[in-house]
């Protein structure tokens, strides 16, 4: 594997994984389609950790890959196919049919810290919330822990509302899958992080052109309600579980500043009441002004959500 500077953060390294049985689509380029994981430095420790970011997203949290180091683990980012670093001009951004494609890329990270290392945790954000107890259910005795970050393991309610119900719902089951769905389109998590707007973070996909915009696809769709199904089925995860979720939601269309200290993405409420299905140990902690992003959230509430990590990890996984 050859690693070579990361284009996104200083003094960290990337390399590519060839996905070899991935299925092409419109757009991607002749050959392999590639997954990326990235790092900071070589294995120094026994244990390590792997994040899978969500929706339109890729890792640039840096300050949480010095958080999870700081406790004696190693940290390894994972971009999956079609995103982040990954993604090239004229590809379906973020484009999937079944979130098990995933299993490619992910297996393939999981053993490349298992060759280094005693122990494994794997962490997901919002959609790779939910692709990773989905893994994770497939994949028994792989990790030790999952960390889950304002996972999306059921349907808010107004997306709900908007996307099960009427001629719509018809297209997400039997309509072309790659049709784009006319669902209206708002930022406010964005508004609520980004530097330009008076947030700490500036986002990658300024960057780069070819990351922006992400559409939701039928296809696509249809592979998310398959896994909200899956969990409300019972995944039955057999190591411990940690969800971190903000303590409310605000899902309002109109931006309005309270909205630095909400999920303005996700119904918390009904994240909690889907957890239980994830596995038969599990913690669920509620954070006070957390972001949808709860490590981009305001410094005070990012503190207390890698206190909440590392007291998990040091009582579970030690």
């Amino acid at each position: 594997m050859r690693w070579l500077n990361d284009p996104l953060i200083d003094g960290f390294e990337y390399a590519r994984i060839g996905l070899p049985h991935a299925a092409k689509a419109v757009g991607d380029p002749d050959g392999l389609l590639t997954a990326s994981v990235v790092r900071r430095h070589q294995p120094r420790h026994g244990r390590a950790m792997l994040y899978v970011h969500g929706w339109s997203d890729c890792f640039y949290q840096a300050h949480l890959a010095e958080a999870v180091e700081s406790w004696g683990y190693d940290f390894l980012g994972l971009d999956l196919r079609r995103y982040g670093r990954n993604l090239v001009a004229g590809q379906m951004a973020g484009w999937v049919r079944d979130l098990a494609e995933y299993d490619e890329e992910i297996d393939a990270a999981v053993s490349l810290l298992g060759a280094d290392h005693d122990s494994v945790t794997i962490m997901g954000h919002s959609t790779g919330g939910l692709t990773v107890p989905l893994w994770a259910s497939r994949h028994p005795g792989r990790v030790d822990g999952i960390i889950l970050n304002s996972p999306w393991i059921d349907l808010q309610g107004s997306f709900l509302t908007r996307a099960v119900a009427g001629p719509l719902a018809r297209t997400v089951r039997i309509g072309e899958p790659t049709t784009v769905l006319p669902l209206a389109s708002r930022d406010n998590f964005g508004r609520s992080i980004r530097r330009e707007f008076g947030g700490e973070w500036d986002i990658p996909e300024m960057k780069n052109p070819a990351w922006a915009p992400f559409v939701t696809r039928a296809g696509w769709l249809a592979a998310i309600l398959d896994g909200h199904q899956k969990v409300a089925q019972g995944l039955h995860i057999d190591v411990p579980v940690l969800v971190l979720i903000s303590d409310r939601s605000d899902l309002s269309t109109t931006w309005k500043p309270s909205m630095s200290s909400a999920d303005t993405v996700l119904d918390v409420d009904r994240l909690a009441r889907a957890s239980v299905n994830l596995g038969r140990h599990l913690t669920l902690v509620r954070v006070r002004g957390g972001l949808h992003d709860l490590v981009l959230s305001a410094p005070s509430v990012r503190a207390s959500v890698f206190a909440e990590m590392k007291r998990w990890v040091g009582a579970y996984l030690a």
